[in-house]
């Protein structure tokens, strides 16, 4: 059975990459659990991704499946020696990711201040012997010193766990973590230009983009991904999102599924959605 179970993973990651037809994600969802061990680990461009059968989001990565639309845009916009930043990394699955776009001679910057993420990364990977990435476990905000993050049971799960500042959870186990801006972490490394920003922090991308000030203005980031919910109570909180970004020259856009582009207005889209916006560099 476990040799069966083997070739159906192959054939339907095979399947998924090859064959874009509607119905894809049903049968990783279905299929996929069952040809799934309990725990599998991932190997890609280097990093080995420890996966959770029973987490619907891990059959996503396991099938090739996840953040579908995010991953084909990166593909057609990193290259290698390109620079990615990759604030709340969570297992490392996009850091795999991205590792294969930007290649030895690139690098991708990931920041993860949760212990229980940092436990699970380590416990199958040394960062420092894969070639470009650039593991820290710390956190972006508007702020470059200490602050309390509260990591969460659901962080591996869900991918949930905030800094202080941003959301206060139930569950939430409190741990002293190091934070910086952008600007000053890019001071510190010598980093000149960041090809790529993924900004999926839970309630903190404001905050990492008012620290990214500098950069912002010298045109030194390209693009930049922003999870985005559409909620009366986030209104103010994207109103000022949107203004920053527009002012330092970047555009809102939706993304296909084959990674394809449209420009969006983002105040036009109704409430309780929520999307991961690309926002692209347009002056400069």
């Amino acid at each position: 059975m476990s040799v069966l179970k083997k070739a159906v993973r192959g054939s339907l990651r095979w399947f998924a990459h090859h064959v874009p037809i509607r119905g894809r994600h049903r049968l990783a969802d279905s299929i996929g659990h069952w040809a799934a061990d309990p725990q599998t680990k991932l190997e890609l461009n280097g990093v080995v991704v420890e996966l959770d059968r029973d987490i619907q989001f891990h059959r996503m990565m396991m099938y090739g499946l996840y953040e579908e639309n995010i991953l084909n845009y990166l593909r057609r916009h990193l290259k290698p020696g390109m620079v990615a930043f990759d604030p709340g990394c969570n297992i490392g699955y996009l850091a795999a990711e991205l590792l294969g776009m930007v290649g030895p001679t690139g690098q991708v910057w990931s920041f993860e201040p949760s212990p229980t993420c940092q436990a699970r990364i380590f416990r199958l990977n040394d960062p420092d012997k894969v070639p470009g990435w650039h593991f820290q476990a710390m956190a972006l905000t508007d702020r470059t010193g200490r602050m309390t993050f509260y990591d969460t049971p659901r962080v591996v799960t869900h991918g949930y766990a905030a800094l202080e500042n941003a959301q206060t959870p139930n569950d939430r186990i409190p741990v002293e973590v190091e934070v910086s801006t952008i600007d000053d972490f890019c001071l510190r490394h010598g980093i000149e230009r960041i090809d790529f920003l993924k900004l999926d922090i839970e309630e903190s991308e404001l905050p990492a983009l008012k620290g990214a000030t500098r950069m912002l203005a010298k045109g030194a980031i390209r693009s930049i991904l922003v999870e985005t919910s559409f909620d009366p109570g986030s209104s103010p909180v994207n109103e000022e999102l949107f203004r920053l970004l527009r002012s330092a020259g970047f555009r809102p856009h939706h993304v296909h599924r084959d990674g394809t582009l449209v420009l969006m207005e983002p105040e036009r889209m109704p409430e309780g959605h929520k999307e991961d916006i690309i926002w692209e560099r347009t002056t400069g």
